[in-house]
C-alpha cells in the first residue's frame, strides 16, 4: 500500500467555519483518510506546534490555511507550515481577502479617540 499523504489543517485570525466545512464532508472524509493522514488540524486532533517544528521541511504533502494573519503567532505558524508544506492553499473569505478579521485595517485605535 502506498505511503499516505499528509493533510494539515491551520487556521489565523478566523471563526473556523472553514474547519468546520470539511469536517461536514461527513462520510466522505472517512473516504479521505484511505490515502490521507491528518497530520495538524488543531480543531480536530490533538496537535502542537512542537510537532510541526520537529518535522522535516516538505514533510507535509499540501497544507490548507484559511484566517487572516492578524498577530506574531498566526505569522509564525502560517510560516512554519509553509516551510514544512509542500504545498500551501489560502482558503475561505479571512485568508484570501481579509473577512470579519480584515475590518480592523479600516480603522485604528487613534482615529477612534
Amino acid at each position: 500500500m502506498p505511503e499516505k499523504i499528509k493533510i494539515a489543517l491551520a487556521q489565523g485570525a478566523t471563526c473556523s467555519g472553514c474547519d468546520i466545512a470539511v469536517l461536514d464532508l461527513d462520510e466522505d472524509l472517512l473516504k479521505l483518510f484511505d490515502v490521507a493522514e491528518l497530520c495538524f488540524a488543531p480543531l480536530a486532533v490533538d496537535a502542537k506546534y512542537k510537532d510541526v517544528e520537529a518535522m522535516a521541511d516538505g514533510e507535509i504533502t499540501i497544507c490548507l490555511y484559511h484566517g487572516a494573519v492578524r498577530n506574531s503567532e498566526n505569522e509564525h505558524i502560517a510560516k512554519l507550515l509553509r516551510k514544512k508544506s509542500k504545498i500551501m492553499v489560502a482558503y475561505g473569505v479571512c485568508a484570501a481577502f481579509g473577512g470579519i478579521p480584515g475590518l480592523a485595517n479600516v480603522t485604528s485605535r487613534k482615529a477612534d479617540l
